[in-house]
């Protein structure tokens, strides 16, 4: 009888250290953060606000040793669906978040990988803007 050993190949053992992706974008995208050695949590629950009321949105990428800076793929973004896109960052940019929205038209870019690095980058840099917070009295 013949001993038969089975040779795991380093892309079988990515894939089951892989977060459940919804999408293969999404895989790429968390692939790239990995290449990188950019920590993220997939799908990590995070509180806006939004039109006078709180929600809880899941961004498909946050990554907190870059000041909290998350990454959404949002996918099936066509050209009229842009109002969307855009007011999705507004949203953001109102609860200080620094943001970075994809579609899928991003991903099939010429080295979409360089340029969203450098937007990562890019980003993680940007100051902090100050906030008109008027408290009431106490």
């Amino acid at each position: 009888m013949k001993n038969e050993t089975k040779d795991i190949e380093l892309q079988d053992m990515l894939t089951e250290l892989d977060p459940p992706y919804e999408s293969i974008e999404e895989l790429r995208i968390g692939r790239l953060l990995d290449q990188y050695g950019i920590p993220f949590f997939y799908k990590q629950a995070t509180i806006i606000y939004d039109q006078g009321k709180n929600e809880i949105w899941k961004p498909t990428f946050t990554l907190f040793s870059y000041g909290g800076l998350v990454i959404d793929y949002v996918p099936g973004i066509e050209q009229d669906q842009k109002d969307e896109l855009l007011s999705k960052e507004q949203i953001y940019h109102y609860n200080q978040i620094p943001a970075i929205l994809l579609g899928p038209k991003d991903i099939t870019l010429p080295k979409w990988e360089d340029l969203l690095y450098e937007k990562i980058e890019k980003m993680s840099r940007r100051p902090i803007e100050a906030v008109d917070y008027h408290p009431e009295s106490f």
